[in-house]
C-alpha cells in the first residue's frame, strides 16, 4: 500500500487519459457535453459516472477531493469556495427547524456568527459549550439535537476536545459530529479514527499553504458525506478548477512544509515561554499545557499556529514587527501576528462564552529561518521598554 506521501503526489491522476501530463489539465469549463442525447441522460439520471456542470463534478477538482480523502482515511471528500462554504453546507445539511445544535464555543468567529447570525433565526436551538464542558456531552444533548460541532484545537486559545469520548456518546444517539480540523491538517490528527463523521478544513490554510487561494474541504464516509455534497450543489459554492490546481499543488508539498512549520514554531513557543514578559504560553505541545493529555493521544504533530499572553501592550508590540506580517487568516508560508485587541466583537465572543484576554498574540510562524523570526520578535519587546 502507498505511503501518504507517495498518495500526495500520485493519487486520483489519470496521467495516461491527459496525454501523459504530469499534473492534471485544468477543466477551465462550465459544462461538459455529450455525443448524444442518450448518453446525456444516462449520466443525468446517475446510470453511468460523467461530468455534466462544475457545480456538480469537474476532473480537476475530483483529483483534489480524491487526495483530501485518502490523507483523512475516509470514502470520499469534497471542495468548497472557501472555508465558511463548507461550514454554510454541513449546517444547512444536517439542521432544520426545531432541531437543536451543540457548538463548541471556542469555534472559529465567522462559524459562531453564522449559528447566532443565520442558524438561530430559521428556529434551530444552538447550545454554546466549552471545550472543558464537551467533556460531559451527554449533559448538553437533548431529544432534538442533530449535530456536535468541534474544533480541536481551538485557533485563538488552542483548548483541545477529547474527540473519542465526543463521538462515543454522540453515536450512542445516532447524532453525527464534525471537527474543524484545519490547524493539525489530516498529516496529524485523524478524526475519523476517534469516530468523528466528518473533518472540515479551511483548505486556504494549510492544505494549499501559499496564502493565494480559497478553499474549503469536508471529509467524510457514508451517507453522511453524500448529504453534505447534495447540499454544497444546491447552495453552490463550488471551488475554481483553478483553485483546485493550486491546492493540488499546494498538497504535494504539505508533509515538508508541515514539518517545517512545527519546527519553526516549537523553536518559538519554548523561547517565549522562557521570556520574562510573557506568563503563559498556548501551545498544545507544550507538556504544561492544560490538555495536553489529549494532544499526546490524538495528533501526530503540530502546525506553526499559537498564541502567547504578553506583559505588555499587544498592539505596540505587533506594529514593531518587520518580519512577521499583521494579518488574519493563519497556514501560510509567511509568518503573521495578530493581536486579539483588534478583534470585532463576535470573534471575540459577543454573545457566546468564549472570553478572550486583551493581552494574548497570535502567531502564525511560517517557513522563514527560526533564528531571524526569534530576532524580530525581540523587537516587539524592545517596543514594550
Amino acid at each position: 500500500m502507498p505511503g501518504r506521501d507517495t498518495d500526495l503526489q500520485h493519487l486520483g491522476e489519470d496521467r495516461q487519459g491527459s496525454a501523459g501530463a504530469v499534473s492534471p489539465p485544468i477543466y477551465r469549463t462550465s459544462l461538459f457535453t455529450f455525443p448524444d442525447s442518450k448518453s446525456l441522460g444516462e449520466v443525468l439520471r446517475g446510470e453511468r459516472d460523467g461530468y455534466v456542470y462544475t457545480r456538480v463534478s469537474n476532473p480537476t477538482i475530483g483529483v483534489l477531493e480524491k487526495k483530501v480523502a485518502a490523507l483523512e482515511e475516509t470514502d470520499d471528500s469534497i471542495a468548497f469556495a472557501s472555508g465558511m462554504a463548507a461550514v454554510s453546507a454541513v449546517l444547512f445539511s444536517f439542521l432544520r427547524s426545531g432541531d437543536h445544535l451543540v457548538l463548541s464555543s471556542s469555534a472559529y468567529g465567522p462559524t459562531l456568527a453564522m449559528a447566532r447570525d443565520m442558524i438561530e433565526p430559521l428556529g434551530v436551538e444552538v447550545s454554546l459549550v466549552s471545550p472543558a464542558e464537551l467533556g460531559d456531552l451527554e449533559e448538553h444533548l437533548r431529544e432534538n439535537t442533530r449535530l456536535v460541532y468541534l474544533e480541536s484545537p481551538a485557533s485563538l486559545t488552542f483548548e483541545l476536545t477529547d474527540l473519542r469520548s465526543v463521538a462515543e456518546v454522540a453515536r450512542a444517539r445516532a447524532i453525527p459530529t464534525v471537527v474543524d480540523n484545519s490547524w493539525a491538517t489530516p498529516l496529524y490528527q485523524k478524526p475519523a479514527n476517534f469516530g468523528i463523521d466528518l473533518s472540515l478544513h479551511s483548505g486556504t490554510k494549510y492544505l494549499s499553504g501559499h496564502s493565494d487561494l480559497l478553499l474549503g474541504m469536508v471529509a467524510g464516509s457514508g451517507g453522511l458525506i453524500e448529504r453534505v455534497r447534495k447540499t454544497a450543489v444546491l447552495l453552490g459554492g463550488c471551488v475554481s478548477p483553478d483553485d483546485a490546481f493550486l491546492a493540488i499543488r499546494g498538497l504535494r508539498t504539505l508533509s515538508l512544509r508541515m514539518q517545517r512549520h512545527q519546527e519553526n514554531g516549537l523553536y518559538l513557543s519554548h523561547k517565549l515561554m522562557d521570556h520574562p514578559r510573557v506568563p503563559e504560553v498556548l501551545h498544545p505541545a507544550n507538556p504544561f499545557f492544560p490538555g495536553h493529555a489529549v494532544f499526546r493521544s490524538h495528533f501526530e504533530g503540530s502546525s506553526g499556529l499559537f498564541s502567547f499572553l504578553l506583559d505588555g501592550e499587544p498592539e505596540r508590540f505587533c506594529d514593531a514587527l518587520e518580519l512577521f506580517l499583521l494579518g488574519v487568516s493563519w497556514g501560510g508560508f509567511e509568518s503573521l501576528a495578530l493581536p486579539s485587541s483588534v478583534l470585532p466583537e463576535v470573534a471575540k465572543g459577543k454573545g457566546v462564552r468564549l472570553d478572550l484576554p486583551r493581552n494574548l498574540v497570535r502567531l502564525s510562524v511560517g517557513l522563514e529561518d527560526p533564528e531571524d523570526l526569534w530576532e524580530d520578535l525581540q523587537r516587539g519587546f524592545a517596543a514594550l521598554g
